[in-house]
């Protein structure tokens, strides 16, 4: 009885054991697919996979390792991406100069700062010979006053030497966009309703 039962037990253990080797893994590629594109795109995805995997774990290691220098670095990411984000285009700076023109129209002449008419005057002039450029600087964005409009061939316009240079641009510049805000146009509408000539021949009575 007792060398049966052994026999027997060894027996289930043997048979347990070359069942268990010869059962595919459930996440095994099926036979027809072998040797195909289909398994060199899942080889090609699966490497791809493990090395996303083994950078983010050497990141988070790196993290811990360094806690200070990765949150200053995360910080400053995270806010030249948001300076990305909210950096204006030319339509907004356009938009911009139609609603300061419009509140314009709400208030008198005689009230109306002389600095601010003369600028949104000087800009519809320049929209209207095509010449407003904005210069991209992915964190914010320059809006300048370029010399001809696209539409012009002559030599002077297409010439690359005679172009103005892109270092040349702040002395051409009229507006900084940053934070979806130019803070030229700001700057300027801030009294756009108080002329400092309308109190100058004014006389205190004695």
């Amino acid at each position: 009885m007792i060398t049966v039962r052994r026999s027997n037990k060894l027996y289930s253990t043997v048979v347990g054991s070359s069942s268990l080797k010869q059962t595919p893994s459930r996440f095994s590629f099926p036979e027809r697919f072998r040797g195909t594109i289909v398994e060199r795109w899942k080889l090609y995805w699966e490497s791809v996979a493990k090395d996303y995997y083994e950078s983010t774990v050497g990141i988070g290691t790196y993290a811990r390792a360094n806690p200070i220098k990765s949150t200053l670095m995360t910080v400053t990411a995270s806010c030249a991406y948001y300076c990305a984000l909210t950096n204006p285009d030319e339509s907004s700076y356009r938009s911009e100069i139609i609603d300061c023109s419009n509140n314009m129209l709400y208030i008198s002449p005689a009230v109306r700062n002389p600095s601010a008419v003369q600028h949104l005057e000087y800009m519809e002039k320049c929209y209207n010979l095509g010449v407003v450029k904005r210069l991209n600087l992915l964190l914010f964005s320059v809006i300048w006053i370029d010399e001809f409009n696209d539409d012009i061939k002559s030599y002077q316009a297409i010439c690359k030497y005679l172009k103005p240079s892109i270092l040349s641009v702040h002395k051409r510049a009229i507006d900084i966009g940053f934070l979806n805000t130019w803070w030229g146009l700001k700057k300027i509408m801030v009294d756009y309703d108080v002329n400092p000539e309308e109190w100058k021949a004014y006389k205190e009575p004695e």
